[in-house]
């Protein structure tokens, strides 16, 4: 099984939902101890940045290849906001409303907006028509938003 595999990737991404539910909270105790929810994300970004640099040249990749990224469509320049406006809130709302919730609300967000960028085609993806097992999933989900917010 190479890291490409479809099951390989499905437990990246399993991985990756398990270490941002803890993302909310780190952030949102770094916003406590820095004074603010946007320095502690400064601070994130700038970690993960180094972290990235260092993988990439470890890795054998470098940085040669950056000079091509001006003939990326624009909205391929918005990942970084995206990720930035993410990290940002969860370190506003993670400790007022908990983990769980804020996590259950991104998670519902990132499926009903999949469905739309799937059934259009948008950012150059395969069109995936929406159909009715599609939208009961998120349904649940949503449900599940409400849920984990109950007292």
């Amino acid at each position: 099984m190479t890291i490409h595999s479809g099951a390989v990737l499905i437990l990246l991404a399993v991985i990756g939902g398990a270490l941002v539910a803890g993302q909310g909270a780190i952030n949102g105790r770094m916003a406590q101890t820095v004074g603010h929810p946007l320095l502690a994300a400064v601070l994130s970004f700038s970690v993960g940045l180094t972290a990235l640099v260092v993988l990439s040249v470890v890795s054998g990749q470098g940085l040669s290849n950056l000079g091509q990224a001006v003939r990326a469509p624009w909205w391929a320049w918005l990942g970084g906001f995206l990720g930035a406006y993410l990290v940002a809130t969860a370190a506003m709302a993670v400790p007022r409303i908990g983990a769980g919730a804020w996590v259950s609300g991104v998670i519902a967000g990132q499926l009903c907006a999949a469905l739309l960028y799937d059934h259009f085609g948008a950012f150059g993806l395969e069109r995936r028509p929406i159909d009715l097992s599609r939208l009961l999933a998120v349904g649940f989900l949503v449900s599940g938003v409400v849920l984990m917010r109950r007292p």
